[in-house]
């Protein structure tokens, strides 16, 4: 899986998120739509579970362990957590920089 595969899964699991969060699907998901702060697009209980579907992805799919909340990510100047493609960014520095890391499964 390439870093676009990696972002469209990603993105699919956010639009999940968002439909949970807005009855009406008013919102959209992209790979640079803020997730903190003061635009962001999802509240911070949805952000945590986000990530945590996210880590269960990417371990039951890709065979991934890994942990994307730690201090390394928090004590950072820019957060990973402020788009689908920062965290895209920060997982595959987490697993070595490579793509090809993750399984194309």
């Amino acid at each position: 899986m390439d870093r676009q595969r990696l972002e469209g899964m990603m993105t699919a699991l956010l639009q999940a998120t968002l439909d949970e969060q807005n009855e009406h699907g008013a919102v959209v998901a992209t790979a640079t739509l803020p997730l903190v702060g003061d635009n962001a697009a999802i509240t911070s209980m949805r952000l945590v579970s986000f990530i945590a579907d996210l880590e269960t992805t990417l371990a039951s799919d890709h065979g991934l362990e890994i942990t994307l909340v730690s201090e390394q990510a928090l004590s950072r100047q820019k957060s990973p957590f402020r788009s689908v493609e920062a965290l895209a960014e920060y997982i595959l520095e987490l697993i070595g920089g490579t793509e090809q890391a993750v399984s194309a499964a």
